[in-house]
């Protein structure tokens, strides 16, 4: 009879807990990467090229040397290139294909392109349970307080240099630039802090309809 009623107990919790951890199954990519991870890498990017301002003549044609730049797609170094490029144009200067066509090389380098990831815990961790025949099932988190803290780290560094005599004309950097999500929660209220996305594009990511548009809509 004891052993029933352990049996019994037994798979009451992991009824319970199979029910409370698997009402919402979320997929949150489809590529190898999360849009969240794509944007803080690209959000890193972006405020590290805003910060290349070179002393170079203004109306120079500059060929951008990427051969020193780790080419990684998983980790945008395609739109990093491209994001430093724009910032050259933004500043008066003007891209050409070859270096024999150029007045300036400038000679594009990467330290660091990449996220950080740091978690805090105060409660109890979801814990695996193995059922024979079956395969095992999670227990629940029960989280007094939780924070997951992502930071997206860029590192840039330009070398700028005349194409005609090697001379060089100015060096620019390491310029860094760092986005983070972090979530945080205290008995299941939850907020967020990030700088990768507006208000407005942040809750249309979310899913949800911004006010002025419902506003509107009206």
């Amino acid at each position: 009879m004891a052993k029933s009623s352990r049996i019994l107990i037994t798979g009451t919790i992991i009824c319970a807990s199979i029910t409370m951890a698997g009402c919402t199954t979320v997929r949150e990519t489809q590529p190898t990467q999360t849009a969240r991870e794509q944007l803080m890498l690209s959000t890193a990017a972006d405020l590290a090229s805003a910060q290349i301002k070179p002393n170079v003549p203004k109306g120079n044609s500059i060929y951008v040397d990427t051969s020193e730049f780790t080419d990684d797609s998983e980790y945008r170094t395609k739109y990093a290139v491209a994001r430093i490029q724009s910032q050259l144009l933004a500043d008066g200067y003007k891209l050409v294909g070859s270096a024999d066509k150029a007045d300036t090389i400038a000679e594009v380098s990467n330290g660091a392109l990449s996220i950080d990831q740091s978690d805090t815990l105060f409660g109890i961790p979801s814990i695996p349970i193995p059922i024979p025949l079956t395969g095992t099932v999670k227990t629940p988190e029960l989280a007094f307080y939780k924070k997951a803290r992502r930071t997206g780290v860029a590192k840039f560094g330009v070398a700028f240099y005349n194409a005609k005599t090697g001379d060089m004309q100015d060096i620019v950097g390491p310029v860094y630039g760092f986005s983070h999500y972090d979530r945080s929660s205290i008995l299941g209220i939850s907020w967020k802090h990030q700088n990768l996305l507006p208000q407005e594009a942040q809750q249309r990511m979310n899913g949800k309809t911004p006010s002025h548009a419902s506003s509107s809509a009206d």
